[in-house]
């Protein structure tokens, strides 16, 4: 077990955020010149809600002060059961949180092109430049509301 905070020193991205199993994927592929050889994974689960950054170019998870945490639950009054305030620290002044019941992290020598070894069960979608993209669907105009006037 590891106490927070937590510090990772390299640019992380949003990955992937899968609604259905209320995950939050974040990563940080490997760069030579920046003499980063592994990947990192950052995996929040149980998500019930969050405000975040697509990127961050470096990063601190700690654990909602008092007033932090009595911040956002006021915002959101649903049961939190087991959900913990996290708090996501970029640059002084620029918080994110997410509200979550775990946390895990792992650093990998995985390539780039590897899906996620946090998640390894979930197909993650992968895009794929070579391959032609599926034909625009059409679109359909309706009035709104039906039948003419209000």
């Amino acid at each position: 077990m590891v106490d927070l905070p937590v510090t990772f020193e390299r640019p992380l991205r949003l990955f992937t955020y899968i609604i259905g199993h209320s995950q939050v994927l974040f990563r940080s592929e490997p760069d030579s010149d920046a003499e980063l050889p592994t990947t990192l994974e950052i995996l929040f689960t149980d998500v019930g809600a969050l405000s975040i950054r697509d990127h961050y170019q470096s990063l601190t998870i700690r654990l909602a002060t008092g007033p932090e945490e009595e911040q956002l639950r006021a915002a959101d009054e649903r049961p939190w059961h087991d959900w913990r305030a996290f708090i996501l620290e970029s640059e002084p002044g620029s918080n994110s949180h997410v509200i979550a019941g775990g946390l895990f992290w792992a650093e990998s020598p995985a390539p780039a092109s590897y899906s996620s070894f946090l998640i390894p069960t979930y197909d993650l979608p992968q895009f794929h430049p070579d391959r032609p993209l599926p034909p625009e669907p059409s679109t359909i105009y309706a009035p709104y509301p039906r039948g003419g006037n209000a």
